[in-house]
């Protein structure tokens, strides 16, 4: 492989302006690419421990379709249950072993979303639409062999040698990954503040905290202005004033964390902007989260690799929650090029972005197109072993995957 560096990158810190936005845990996006990812994990890890090989499988057209709640001080109750759409192409077959993956999966489903939405019973307040095929995307003339090449079976495979990532992983497509680092100041800002609120430990100690947190946040040269929305359980708060109480404790906690950790010249909130306290027009859940009241959450809407949108970073198309981590370009691609981006920033504290390009059926070893993008001149030579040593050690990238080391949300 060619290894193309380049200096064009003007580092997104030392702009002027940045715009950043982080969509939290209990967002219909972010639990639909939370879901799809563990899905897949689930799935590839069941198959490779039984089969040896992480079968085929696609989970990334996922979607959690808004339910209907009346919610009140207190508590409230469904009226109408949320919606799961679970969509795209499974292998239920390995030779002649039938595999249940209706139940694996919906059991999954069954146990994330009840810890992540409070007052939440999957049995009644959840309808599962199961979408799920085997079908081969592959077109090919086989009149010798009637349908039955190694190319026709990849989603019902007869043995290993069906499967081609077995034993060297090619591209399933012409795809392109990309990755950058380190986080600015903004960034990791946002991010420590939505972790922080919508923690375990948050959960604990402020009972009433809900999960469907936003957080949007611009700085212009060293001020910053944060908008930041995040619900209350219905089921503990009782009044108004509870929840104005409530709203101010918010408030101290995440000025106490920016104080603590950051030093911008100023740092403006506005919370809950829709809130009208004297109508009662507030931001109550009885889950934590809108998709209770007809939001919708679908995969790849969310967060991008790295666990925030920001307006002025590099990313791809790919969803990546879903997809196969043995053989997906795109995401093996994408997080590949993460692990690259931080690894030349911790050698060489330079700031980079690094795109990775596929070609369909191309040794995945051995990618089409490879770009550091620095904005300063850097020790070539290191920056090239780097790519090289991460992208000639792709089982080490999906064993990553597999163990959720990577910020896909």
């Amino acid at each position: 492989m060619k290894i193309n560096i380049t200096k064009e990158l003007i580092g997104v810190g030392v702009c002027d302006f940045e715009i950043t936005e982080r969509k939290g845990r209990g967002h219909p996006d972010t639990l639909s690419d939370h879901l799809a990812e563990l899905l897949s994990r689930t799935y590839s890890k069941h198959t490779l421990n039984k089969y040896g090989v992480v079968l085929r499988h696609q989970f990334d057209k996922l979607s959690l379709m808004g339910g209907k709640c009346d919610v009140r001080f207190g508590g409230g109750n469904f009226k109408e249950p949320v919606r799961l759409l679970i969509n795209g192409r499974v292998t239920s077959k390995f030779g002649d072993e039938i595999i249940d993956v209706k139940e694996l999966l919906i059991k999954t489903a069954s146990d994330f979303l009840e810890k992540e939405l409070r007052n939440f019973r999957f049995s009644t307040d959840c309808r599962v639409m199961w979408e799920v095929t085997s079908n081969s995307t592959r077109g090919m003339i086989d009149n010798e062999n009637k349908g039955n090449s190694a190319i026709h079976n990849r989603f019902h495979p007869r043995s290993i040698k069906d499967l081609p990532e077995a034993t060297r992983p090619i591209s399933n497509d012409t795809a392109v990954g990309c990755g950058w680092a380190p986080f600015t100041k903004l960034e990791q800002m946002i991010l420590d503040i939505e972790q922080m609120l919508t923690s375990d430990d948050a959960w604990i100690k402020y009972p009433w905290m809900g999960a469907d947190c936003k957080i949007m946040g611009f700085r212009h040269k060293d001020e910053v202005d944060l908008t930041i929305s995040i619900p209350q359980l219905s089921s503990r708060v009782n009044s108004v004033d509870e929840y104005k109480d409530n709203y101010q404790t918010t408030l101290k906690i995440v000025n106490d964390l920016i104080k603590e950790k950051y030093n911008f010249k100023e740092v403006r909130i506005t919370l809950n902007p829709g809130d009208n306290t004297d109508k009662e027009m507030l931001y109550l859940r009885l889950t934590g989260s809108c998709i209770e009241s007809g939001d919708e959450g679908q995969v790849s809407r969310g967060n991008r690799l790295g666990g925030v949108i920001s307006s002025r970073r590099p990313f791809s198309v790919e969803g990546l929650s879903g997809k196969n981590p043995s053989y997906h370009a795109g995401k093996i691609y994408s997080v590949a090029a993460l692990d690259i981006a931080n690894k030349i920033w911790e050698e060489q504290k330079v700031p980079c972005e690094v795109y990775i390009s596929s070609q369909i059926d191309r040794p995945l070893e051995d990618p089409w197109v490879v770009v550091i993008n620095t904005t300063e001149k850097i020790d070539m030579i290191k920056a090239e072993e780097t790519a090289k040593n991460i992208l000639g050690n792709l089982k080490l990238v999906t064993a990553n995957l597999l163990e959720g080391k990577y910020p896909l949300v």
